[in-house]
């Protein structure tokens, strides 16, 4: 009996190294999401600025109309932050509104709108979040609410990129680095 051995190799040149243009991600700074070219990013942004231009038959409304909307807004908010634990956690908060108030109250932070459904998105995120919405809504206070005995309940606005710093600083401290 005879042992044949078969080698087979398949030669190719070695990786190339990474040129800076296939690195580079270009980021929206608000929605976070990358795109491979600069033209995608700049196409994005002028999405996104179109969105916050008033759209033809949309009538701009009186300011008692538009601060007196925000103070609802901010009633509606805090409606849901409830006094107990058990009852903490992600919220939604969907109402119906004339659009136009919509518009007048987030015009600026408009990041997203569908056509066919009329819905607007808007995205607050990073450390100043809490403070952008407090002068969105001309109250400081928006996300606190007060109860008897000094107690109250709040809003924490979720910053993901300091949820991942957090994490690793815990996998680090635990493996005593």
């Amino acid at each position: 009996m005879s042992a044949e051995t078969y080698v087979s190799a398949i030669l190719t040149s070695p990786p190339s190294p990474p040129t800076p243009s296939t690195l580079q991600k270009y980021e929206c700074a608000i929605c976070k999401v990358s795109y491979k070219t600069k033209l995608g990013l700049t196409r994005h942004k002028t999405i996104v600025q179109k969105y916050n231009v008033q759209r033809e038959g949309l009538y701009t409304l009186p300011s008692e109309a538009i601060t007196d909307f925000k103070t609802y807004l901010v009633y509606i908010i805090q409606s849901k932050l409830k006094g107990h634990f058990s009852q903490s956690g992600r919220q939604t908060i969907s109402f119906p509104c004339l659009e136009n108030l919509f518009f007048e109250v987030f015009k600026g932070h408009i990041h997203h709108y569908n056509y066919r459904s009329g819905n607007y998105k808007c995205l607050f995120q990073g450390p100043d979040a809490y403070i952008q919405i407090s002068t969105l809504f001309n109250n400081s206070n928006w996300g606190h609410k007060f109860f008897d005995n000094n107690q109250q309940t709040f809003i924490r606005l979720f910053d993901a990129r300091a949820e991942v710093e957090a994490n690793q600083e815990g996998i680090f401290d635990s493996s005593g680095n």
